[in-house]
């Protein structure tokens, strides 16, 4: 997908538009392959803090869909989350490179969550089992919560991710920590 058709996808005349959690959604979730270019393009055009505040409410969202008792996950997605903030929140308008720098991370973020990892899925109800994307497993245990069907996750292969260093402000780490503690 190009520039000119992610922004048609998105239903926005450009990236400027960019300001709702569907949209971030969409971005991130789309089975398409979204060329870099067209992310570059579109995330030089977004408010950086817009782009974060949209950041932090997609993860917050999927990582409530995580069961409790897969810590290790909960945690990566975390650390992707602060990675991923913290990156946008320090673009520079001025400096082109601060932008590729976060195309880079949230092009590798999409593909692992997409395309990349495959998890171990194993419905307790029937005993099938089967492998899913990470995406796809959270869904399937958002989905689980409602329904009241039974899901075992095997996120090993998928806890392989390099979190590059990040800058973060301090008023963000108090943020993060205050978030942690409530």
């Amino acid at each position: 997908m190009n520039y000119y058709e992610l922004i048609d996808y998105l239903d926005i005349e450009s990236g400027l538009e960019l300001e709702y959690f569907e949209e971030i959604a969409d971005v991130i979730e789309s089975d398409e392959h979204i060329d870099h270019e067209a992310l570059m393009r579109l995330f030089e055009e977004v408010d950086p803090i817009t782009a974060a505040s949209l950041l932090e409410e997609y993860f917050n969202e999927i990582m409530g869909g995580l069961p409790s008792d897969y810590s290790d996950m909960f945690s990566l997605l975390d650390q992707i989350r602060l990675e991923l903030t913290g990156t946008i929140r320090n673009v520079d308008a001025e400096d082109p490179d601060s932008i590729r720098e976060f195309t880079d991370r949230f092009y590798r973020f999409r593909n692992w969550y997409v395309y990349d990892t495959e998890v171990s899925v194993l419905n307790k109800g029937d005993g099938r089992e089967y492998e899913q994307s990470v995406r796809d497993a959270i869904a399937t245990a958002r989905a689980g919560k409602l329904s009241g069907e039974e899901f075992a996750f095997d996120f090993a292969m998928a806890l392989d991710y390099d979190i590059d260093y990040y800058a973060m402000s301090f008023s963000d780490l108090i943020d993060s920590v205050e978030e942690e503690s409530e």
